[in-house]
């Protein structure tokens, strides 16, 4: 898509607020992966008003139990209906009765596309990620993300429960706000994009050793863009988070997290980067991800340190997003983790 410039005007809010309405209305999509037994979780999608929802569960959650404790939900996926674009996201988690339940017990969520590979790797497209400090997202209505009917999406999650109650029957909903083709104007596309300190497919948390130390990684986008949007995560003793153009040697994105005494990320402030007509990315070269931690404690902390980037990019030219190749070895190491085929530790992606 060619980039029109009088649009950059225009400005990219990121709005913490949601429709969280839990009334269900016309059921459009079948469920894949169906369990085999009455209990076992499935994934449903239907409309909610200008809503598209991702229904998993039931799924119960005893007291005091970690991710390992849990019989996790398998990933599961849904086709979809009709042709839309979605403009953000809100995750919502009742139990059986429609109770809200705490945002604690949500360790991780993806939203996966498997037919569309992620713009620096083989993966597949993550096209939405929280945890449980993840805040509801909103896009401005001429903007989205372009889905087709037919088009897979997949849910992979991990739960549990540090809380002193039990939840019985509890759902995750995955709320887009989503707007059909049917309308006289269509939003202009755009892509969400992720990038990790650790290799694509495979963990994402690593051992964290005492003092100040970096992990990085590295690699091209696959097609030209202009980052819009940036944000972040990191863990507990996380200094600062940074996107280097190594070819050009210069720093796009430097971000310090917000802490709390302990040293605690309570938040990691997003950028907008509108005002300078987005950030220009490049197939020709080399971006860089680097994560800084100080850890003070004197030993080290296993799995302790995880680096994570989520932006959203809006692609220069014509040139439609490139699709998985099936045949790439790191697409299949990411099959093989995502359908847990291997062990993983705590595969979190944030957006």
């Amino acid at each position: 898509m060619v980039v029109s410039s009088r649009l950059w005007v225009l400005p990219i809010v990121l709005l913490f607020a949601g429709d969280r309405s839990t009334s269900r209305e016309t059921l459009v999509g079948p469920h894949r992966g169906s369990p085999a037994a009455d209990g076992q979780p499935a994934l449903r999608l239907y409309r909610d008003r200008d809503d598209l929802v991702l229904d998993l569960g039931p799924i119960d959650l005893p007291a005091h139990a970690m991710h390992d404790a849990l019989r996790q939900p398998p990933p599961l996926a849904v086709r979809a209906p009709a042709e839309g674009w979605v403009h953000g996201f809100s995750v919502d988690i009742v139990d059986a009765a429609g109770a809200a339940v705490p945002q604690r017990v949500l360790h991780h969520l993806n939203v996966i596309v498997p037919e569309q590979r992620e713009l620096f790797s083989q993966i597949m497209l993550r096209v939405a990620a929280a945890g449980s400090e993840t805040a509801p997202v909103s896009l401005p209505p001429f903007i989205g993300y372009h889905i087709r009917a037919g088009d897979s999406l997949m849910v992979s999650t991990m739960l549990h429960n540090p809380t002193d109650r039990a939840y019985v029957g509890t759902h995750l909903r995955v709320r887009f706000k989503f707007s059909d083709a049917s309308g006289f104007l269509h939003p202009f596309t755009i892509f969400p994009f992720y990038l990790d300190v650790m290799p694509p497919a495979g963990s994402h948390s690593f051992d964290l050793p005492p003092g100040r130390s970096e992990r990085s990684w590295e690699g091209r986008p696959a097609i030209a863009g202009r980052i819009l949007v940036l944000g972040g995560h990191l863990h507990k003793y996380g200094v600062s988070l940074k996107l280097e153009d190594r070819t050009a040697n210069r720093v796009l994105w430097q971000v310090k997290p917000d802490t709390d005494s302990t040293g605690e990320v309570t938040s990691i402030p997003s950028k907008s980067f509108l005002r300078s007509f987005g950030l220009s990315i490049r197939p020709d070269h080399v971006y860089r991800l680097v994560a800084v931690y100080d850890n003070p404690t004197g030993a080290p902390i296993p799995d302790g340190g995880m680096g994570a980037l989520g932006g959203v990019i809006w692609p220069s030219g014509s040139a439609p997003w490139p699709s998985v190749d099936r045949r790439n070895a790191e697409y299949q190491d990411d099959v093989r983790v995502t359908w847990r085929r291997v062990p993983s530790a705590h595969d979190h992606m944030r957006m």
